[in-house]
């Protein structure tokens, strides 16, 4: 159990990483975090930019997170939210 504590503490922390790497190049970016499976994480990104360019400014770190910690975070950009 403490291990699996530890982890999601690790992983928060890799996930606050790219919010923050994205919040620099896109201050105005949204985010909702989640946890989808043991060592697998959700993080949807709204924003008026490019969807791509989120994706080319994460990538290389999303990779050095599975290798360095075998965390897998899934990076969504969709956009601007809707308004309801």
């Amino acid at each position: 159990m403490a291990i699996q504590h530890r982890d999601r503490g690790v992983a928060d922390d890799y996930v606050a990483e790219l919010m923050a790497i994205i919040r620099v190049r896109f201050p105005d970016a949204e985010f909702q975090a989640r946890r989808i499976g043991p060592k697998d994480y959700q993080l949807i990104v709204y924003g008026g930019y490019d969807i791509f360019a989120v994706l080319d400014l994460i990538s290389e770190r999303r990779t050095d997170i599975l290798l360095e910690a075998g965390i897998h975070i899934v990076v969504l950009p969709l956009g601007r939210r809707a308004v309801s």
